[in-house]
C-alpha cells in the first residue's frame, strides 16, 4: 500500500475547512460565545487591536468578542483553502470590520480582528 505525500490543493483545503466555516458563521450569527471559543484549537492565536492572544487567552477573547456587538450582520464568508475572510457591518455604530481565520483540521488556529 502506498502513502499519498502530496500537498492538498486548496480546493481540498477548501472541502476540509467548509464545516469548520459553517460552524463559525452559526458562532458569530447566534452571537454563541461558548460555541465560537470551542471552535479555536487549544494552541490558536487571536490578533486584535489588544495584541497577540494565545491559547486560553485566545479562548477568553473569543467568549468577549460579542461583548462590542451591536447588531452585526454578517455577510456570506469568502474563503480560499484553508483561510476565510468573515466580515460584517453593524448598522448601529455605522461601522464595519472582519475575522480573518485560518483552519487546520476540524478547528481555527488564526483569527485576526480587522478593526
Amino acid at each position: 500500500m502506498s502513502i499519498d505525500r502530496r500537498h492538498p490543493t486548496d480546493a481540498e483545503r477548501a472541502t476540509a475547512a467548509r464545516p469548520t466555516v459553517v460552524a463559525l458563521m452559526h458562532s458569530l450569527e447566534h452571537r454563541d460565545p461558548a460555541g465560537l471559543a470551542a471552535l479555536l484549537r487549544d494552541d490558536a492565536v487571536w490578533l486584535s487591536g489588544e495584541g497577540t492572544l494565545a491559547g486560553d487567552a485566545a479562548a477568553t477573547r473569543a467568549r468577549r468578542y460579542f461583548a462590542d456587538d451591536r447588531g452585526r450582520l454578517w455577510a456570506d464568508p469568502q474563503q480560499h483553502g484553508a483561510h476565510a475572510v468573515l466580515r460584517w457591518s453593524d448598522t448601529n455604530l455605522g461601522g464595519v470590520g472582519a475575522l480573518v481565520v485560518e483552519i487546520r483540521g476540524d478547528r481555527v488556529v488564526l483569527v485576526c480582528e480587522v478593526p
